[in-house]
């Protein structure tokens, strides 16, 4: 196909249109459930006070500020794709956002900006403040609020006739190359597929047993590590050997597998979540925080960091055959784990396929292959 014909055939899949609003407009939108801001995207997104504190100052200032892209639902709701601080910013500075549970989430006083020092302190109404704020607060007059009101946002917006991977396909474009992570990224795309899926894959990261067991770093743990490394057990261990043949990016499998996860009726996510709470807990009793760390038979003795290579062949392994696992008695299941779990670190295939310079895609299908061999209890 032609490159024009591509370009004709591909624009009629997305259908944009543009439009210019009111800062107060907006906020009515909002506060209608027209203008979706989900609170996950807020945490995910959250701005230091000094940012928050220069939005404010280009609206004053009339800095032209970049346009929100949203995505508008058959149900006639803006979803917002890219945007979600600056908007947060600004609902919050007007002490009119909310959390989860729709109680408000007071602001701090601004700190001063690069061209109004006189920022500093400055607050949309001194009897909505967060009530740890320590610094002095200045109320905006009803004329500089006014002005700040009628301060105008640009909107492009995706209409819901459009392609249905269009928002998601933008989302990425749009934040390729940011400061967030792939999975901080993947995230938000859960978000927007179904934010119960995403809170239910937090529940998952946030189980004690998985947290001692990978016992992953604060800095992992802040870019979303710990929910990467659960969805790429679930992906592993619901896939058949023939899915990862042929694996390219490591990132696209873990969309494709999550997106699979959620739009399918018979995903059963008690089930999963019931088998990712007793896998982990079988083997943060069995090993500790040692149970994914380099196994030194020379030495007999466990060291080093949290190593994927081992998480992903372990976790799946027990996984592929969690019912025989379920069926021992708990001292026998305890033994069993760490001898397999020792057997991992001298397999052959595992030696010859992890380690510096193994690219994950072609490391993966083994990871898969070496555990479903030694996990197995003759089942």
């Amino acid at each position: 196909m032609a490159l024009q014909d591509e370009i004709l055939e591909r624009s009629r899949e997305i259908h944009t249109d543009r439009y210019s609003m009111a800062i107060n407009e907006a906020l009515s939108m909002y506060e209608s459930g027209d203008l979706e801001i989900h609170p996950e995207f807020q945490r995910i997104f959250r701005w230091r006070l000094p940012q928050q504190s220069r939005l404010i100052e280009s609206v004053f200032l009339g800095i032209p500020i970049p346009p929100i892209f949203v995505a508008a639902r058959e149900d006639g709701v803006w979803d917002v794709v890219d945007g979600v601080q600056r908007l947060s910013t600004l609902f919050r500075f007007m002490a009119t956002l909310k959390e989860d549970d729709d109680t408000l989430d007071l602001p701090d006083p601004l700190t001063r900006g690069d061209y109004l020092k006189s920022l500093e302190g400055v607050v949309w109404d001194k009897d909505k403040v967060n009530p740890k704020a320590t610094a002095s607060k200045v109320e905006l007059s009803e004329a500089q609020k006014r002005f700040f009101k009628r301060a105008r946002l640009d909107f492009q917006i995706v209409e819901h006739t459009s392609d249905k991977n269009s928002k998601f396909d933008l989302f990425q474009r749009l934040n390729s190359g940011t400061h967030l992570s792939e999975q901080e990224a993947r995230n938000c795309l859960a978000v927007m597929l179904d934010a119960t899926f995403y809170r239910w894959l937090q529940q998952l990261a946030g189980d004690p047993a998985f947290i001692a067991s990978t016992n992953i770093s604060e800095r992992q743990e802040e870019e979303a590590y710990g929910i990467e490394i659960a969805l790429r057990y679930l992906g592993m261990v619901t896939a058949e050997r023939s899915d990862l043949s042929g694996l390219k990016d490591v990132g696209e499998f873990l969309t494709t597998r999550m997106r699979t996860f959620i739009s399918s009726e018979e995903y059963d996510r008690v089930f999963e979540k019931e088998r990712f709470s007793n896998i982990f807990s079988w083997l943060n009793e069995a090993l500790g925080d040692t149970a994914f760390k380099r196994y030194d038979h020379t030495r007999g003795a466990f060291s080093g960091r949290f190593t994927v290579s081992a998480f992903e062949a372990i976790t799946t392994g027990i996984g592929l055959h969690y019912d025989h696992w379920n069926a021992v008695s708990s001292a026998e299941r305890k033994s069993l784990l760490i001898e397999r779990v020792k057997d991992v670190w001298k397999d052959s295939v595992f030696q010859s396929r992890t380690g510096a310079g193994k690219p994950a895609s072609l490391r993966i299908p083994h990871m898969f292959e070496v555990g479903q061999r030694i996990f197995s209890l003759g089942d």
